[in-house]
């Protein structure tokens, strides 16, 4: 997007970019490849579309978002490779009310009045809105209207600064704009880098090539 390639989220263009590219990806293009994946493992996986929460009166945006809902069985999954910050790493049962934790995280799936759904985390004592979704399929067409908006958009924070983020075991690695931050436990180091010391910090941390 910052280089102004465009973004193409049909599976073939998908598969180019992450895997043959290893140029990295957002939520429409990690989670499309994850379906896929799931889909060739045999399981019954569907795209849904989310909203995020933007924080305090803003509350949720459009639909921006895109994750996966995953049929193990007789267990249904909440799946996102694609959300940076505190997105949850493991899948989430899709169990109204249920507290599940994932990389230090405690989240809880609730019922909505606005949509299906909310992701929710536990932040200081209680639980804040993280993401919204629907439980219903969203179709191909769906994702591409909400990726061409979220990565074309003069507004969408996608067209102005990088933004980056990998777990590791006990911790993460984030970007945003010039800023790398580094979290162990419960403490976080940030260092503002120039061009070329971000450039060997997205190799580094991150294994993605920059061609």
């Amino acid at each position: 997007m910052l280089r102004g390639r465009g973004i193409d989220v049909s599976p073939q263009a998908v598969f180019d970019k992450l895997v043959t590219g290893r140029r990295g990806g957002y939520c429409f293009e990690m989670n499309c490849l994850f379906c896929l994946a799931a889909r060739g493992a045999g399981m019954k996986a569907e795209g849904v579309l989310a909203r995020v929460n933007r924080g305090g009166e803003l509350g949720f945006g459009g639909y921006s978002h895109r994750m996966n809902v995953v049929e193990l069985g007789r267990t249904r999954w909440l799946c996102d490779v694609g959300f940076g910050g505190d997105g949850f790493v493991r899948p989430l049962r899709l169990e109204p009310g249920e507290e599940q934790s994932s990389h230090g995280n405690v989240y809880r799936i609730a019922r909505s009045d606005k949509t299906d759904y909310t992701v929710q985390i536990l932040k200081d004592g209680s639980f804040e809105d993280m993401l919204a979704f629907d439980d219903r399929p969203a179709n191909e067409e769906d994702f591409v209207i909400s990726s061409f908006y979220t990565s074309e958009h003069p507004h969408s924070v996608f067209r102005h600064a990088l933004m980056l983020n990998i777990y590791t075991d006990d911790g993460r690695y984030s970007v945003f704009a010039d800023e790398l931050t580094e979290r162990k436990g419960g403490s976080a180091v940030r260092r503002t880098l120039d061009r070329e010391k971000m450039a060997e910090a997205v190799r580094k941390y991150f294994g993605l090539s920059l061609e």
